[in-house]
């Protein structure tokens, strides 16, 4: 694994507004958080209009561009993320699942929208490795894994300008009442400059609760890829028909407050978190150098992680064979096996502190950070990589009297 490198530099934020478009691009050297306080200031000052969710501030056409996909960890101003939930939705996608209960393991709130409790109706790994079976269906028939087809096609071509994976199905989609319609429809993928460059179409983007979410899940997806292929991910695009922001949701102006108070740390360790965070490059001992077959391999070895993270949840405890599973992870991938240490932690503190008195439920905060601070001597990586600094951020925040401005 080695941390991710920058080609190229750009000060500042380019904003170029259009007639019918407003772009987005971000500095290479940092995160999306940069321009989020920017977009969220533009939008806040358009009138409101009606829709199914409720009153909501519209941009029409927006596109973000992310120079730097590595740096998929977004927030600040108020907007906090749960790396845990995020880690775990991604590597759920990756890996084409559609149902409800490992969600729900890393937030609960996402019962919410299943329409039988059990499966999404357009969970976007789903679609992606199993187009054309319905989510709901029993079928036998695994559809067709575009995820696999795209990585043959690029492989066999690296020049070719057809490799388009579909999300949205009219068959299943269109005029049908659910709780889980796709906002991200449709991802093109090309090779340039021998790099994965991706865009991903969407039709309704929140901002706050959609696009940060997104850049993560799409970006997790296409390093996998682009590490079957043996190349790095170059620009990530992402095209909103509908970017908005909804009336209930107070992080529109909290932000604009944060943001324009000249009071606010900006320079603080939590802004410090997403301005200046290190990332890291996905690493993996392949078996195999065919693109498809590494697919596969990964595919079968985050299913394994999952699988034994949704038994820690039911059992609480770990099989026998765990520490010769936990051996075998590291020397397959320093990244996943940092990610899997992250999520079984965070699984046995969600165990744990149910009916806690708030000294016992500080000394389970307390041991969780304590093992979040001894994973970058472990695994040879820099305390600043920004999976651990938002773990580490997610428990002290929980502790009595944390500070939210300084609790890095």
């Amino acid at each position: 694994m080695k941390e991710e490198t920058i080609s190229k530099s750009v000060d500042g934020v380019s904003v170029s507004e259009l007639e019918s478009q407003t772009t987005y691009v971000t500095d290479p050297r940092r995160s999306f958080a940069q321009l989020y306080p920017y977009i969220n200031d533009t939008i806040r000052k358009l009138p409101w209009r009606n829709s199914r969710g409720g009153k909501v501030r519209e941009l029409l056409d927006v596109k973000t561009v992310i120079t730097n996909p590595y740096r998929r960890c977004v927030g600040g101003y108020g907007r906090n993320i749960n790396v845990f939930f995020l880690l775990a939705e991604a590597m759920w996608i990756a890996v084409g699942r559609k149902d409800v209960e490992f969600l729900t393991i890393f937030n609960s709130r996402m019962a919410d929208f299943s329409d039988n409790g059990e499966t999404f109706h357009a969970p976007y790994g789903w679609r992606l490795r199993h187009w054309g079976i319905a989510s709901e269906s029993e079928s036998a028939d695994p559809g067709l894994d575009q995820v696999a087809e795209a990585i043959r096609l690029l492989s066999a071509d690296p020049d070719t300008r057809q490799v388009v994976m579909s999300i949205w199905n009219p068959k299943f989609d269109l005029g049908v009442k659910t709780k889980d319609l796709p906002c991200n429809d449709m991802v093109m993928l090309k090779i340039r400059d021998g790099k994965l460059v991706t865009t991903v179409q969407n039709r309704s983007n929140d901002l706050h609760w959609g696009l940060p979410t997104n850049i993560f899940q799409f970006s997790f997806l296409t390093e996998i890829m682009s590490l079957c292929l043996g190349i790095e991910l170059g620009v990530q695009t992402h095209n909103s028909q509908s970017l908005h922001v909804y009336e209930w949701n107070d992080i529109t102006e909290k932000m604009f407050d944060l943001f324009t108070n000249a009071e606010y740390p900006v320079n603080s360790a939590q802004m410090g978190l997403y301005n200046e965070a290190i990332s890291y490059m996905m690493d993996f001992d392949f078996e195999s150098e065919v693109p498809v077959n590494r697919l596969r391999e990964i595919t079968v070895f985050l299913e394994e992680m999952i699988t034994r993270l949704l038994n820690r949840n039911a059992d609480g405890g770990d099989p026998e064979d765990e520490a010769g599973f936990q051996r075998y992870v590291h020397e397959k991938s320093i990244y996943f096996s940092a990610v899997y240490q992250l999520l079984k932690e965070y699984i046995s503190y969600k165990r744990n502190r149910g009916g806690c008195l708030p000294e016992d439920r500080d000394q389970l905060l307390k041991s969780s950070i304590s093992i979040i601070d001894y994973m970058p001597s472990y695994y040879q990586v820099d305390a600043r990589w920004d999976y651990l600094m938002l773990a580490r951020n997610f428990f002290a925040a929980r502790l009595s009297n944390a500070d939210p401005n300084t609790i890095l």
